[in-house]
């Protein structure tokens, strides 16, 4: 039958091709017959295509950082030098607050207790509802249940997850001699607050193993958070003005220290989960060393709309915020699913040398 079907077709369907280079890798997923193997499963994303090799090369760049952070480094005379940047590769970790909000809080949690990342930044809500969770719950709940109903018995909907208002009011409670306090050291002692040190506070004051600000007080990591008014601390903060006012929350002097920490480090990684504020404020520090040796993003969005969150790699590296002889990866997904995983293959798997000599208790 081939011998009479048309010649355009033949040329069209059996087009000769080219031979591909033989060191490429081939497509080739877990097979189960090997029995369930967590770990030789995942290792398997390399190679199994669409996003699961995403998943498989964003496991590479990470270690990359791993390795490098573990290779000790001079200070630079002269130079605002911290102990959070003496190492051969400062790791900055960014996500939104949506997934403190979720079960992604203990991945992080685990970061921060075991000093395994160098620099944090999130929003308001990333900060706060790690606090609040140390106070009382947040449940699951369902994406379609319905606002209305929702709102008339004071439960706030993140997705599927639900927050009571009672939560809220628990943290009020909490937050406001902290606020007073603040506002006498200002007064009393010249303490100039800045989100950063307010953070700090705030992790020293909750004394709770559960939160990630707790660790990072613990291990005297920065957490940046340039809009922290914009959540429920915002709201306590203004109640509070009319109680006390006077509270000052500097951004310059936090600005100088986020970029102090890439202008001095010997390389940078980036992991940023998410979009919007996290994702610029830490890739614009990095701007200030012409760009990120390491990146890592995972979020969901496009750059169809020409938005900073949902933009490839590449147009970081048009701005200098990643070097362009890097080899950035993007994870499509939900950083629900792949950072866990992530974290497993990644900064677990090395936990023996990256915590030696410290304390996590």
């Amino acid at each position: 039958m081939a011998d009479h079907a048309p010649p355009v077709a033949m040329e069209a369907v059996l087009k000769q091709s080219t031979d591909l280079p033989e060191d490429m890798p081939k497509i080739r997923g877990y097979d189960f017959n090997q029995g369930v193997d967590h770990r030789a499963l995942l290792q398997s994303y390399l190679t199994t295509g669409f996003q699961a090799s995403s998943m498989g090369m964003a496991v590479e760049e990470i270690n990359k950082m791993i390795e490098k952070r573990l290779e000790p480094v001079e200070p630079v005379e002269g130079s605002d030098w911290t102990e959070s940047i003496r190492q051969g590769c400062t790791i900055f970790l960014g996500y939104t607050s949506n997934l403190i909000s979720s079960g992604v809080r203990e991945s992080i949690r685990y970061l921060a207790q075991h000093k395994m990342v160098d620099v944090i930044v999130t929003t308001a809500g990333g900060i706060e509802e790690d606090l609040i969770k140390c106070l009382a719950h947040t449940y699951l709940g369902d994406f379609a249940m319905a606002g209305k109903e929702l709102r008339q018995r004071g439960i706030n909907r993140i997705g599927n997850l639900l927050v009571p208002n009672a939560n809220y009011c628990k943290f009020e409670d909490w937050l406001m001699p902290i606020l007073d306090q603040m506002v006498l050291e200002q007064e009393t002692e010249g303490t100039r607050w800045t989100p950063s040190k307010m953070i700090h506070r705030l992790g020293k004051e909750i004394n709770n193993p559960d939160s990630v600000y707790y660790w990072a007080y613990k291990n005297n990591i920065p957490v940046f958070s340039p809009a922290l008014t914009d959540g429920s601390l915002g709201d306590m903060i203004y109640f509070h003005s009319f109680k006390k006012p006077g509270l000052v929350l500097d951004i310059v002097e936090d600005i100088r220290r986020v970029n102090s920490q890439a202008v001095f480090a010997k390389r940078t990684g980036m992991i940023i989960l998410g979009g919007g504020l996290v994702k610029h404020h830490i890739a614009n520090a990095n701007l200030m060393r012409n760009g990120a040796e390491y990146s890592v993003f995972v979020n969901t969005g496009q750059e169809f709309d020409g938005s900073d969150s949902g933009a490839r790699p590449d147009e970081a590296v048009s701005w200098g915020k990643i070097r362009m002889d890097a080899k950035p990866v993007k994870v499509y997904a939900d950083a629900s699913i792949v950072f866990p995983l992530l974290v497993a293959e990644t900064f677990a798997r090395h936990a023996d040398k990256l915590t030696a000599g410290k304390k996590t208790d």
